[in-house]
């Protein structure tokens, strides 16, 4: 592999880590979520790279309604 594909790996890589980690702290602190079941949003946020994370933000309800429904 070329040097600027190891580094742009490793950015994504720690992009999606810290976005992630961001994430479920976010989560492990709300009382509710959308589909009831905050496991399921902790495995689609770590396992579901990149993508998981930012389905996760879209159905976040401050991004939705523009509220703080927790």
């Amino acid at each position: 592999m070329e040097p600027e594909q190891i580094l742009a790996l490793v950015l994504f890589g720690t992009m999606h880590w810290v976005l992630a980690i961001m994430l479920l702290h976010d989560l492990a602190e709300r009382r509710r979520v959308i589909g009831e079941r905050k496991w399921v949003w902790a495995v689609v946020i770590v396992f579901v790279t990149f993508l998981g994370s930012l389905m996760y933000l879209l159905c976040h309800p401050r991004i939705l309604y523009g509220g703080d429904n927790d």
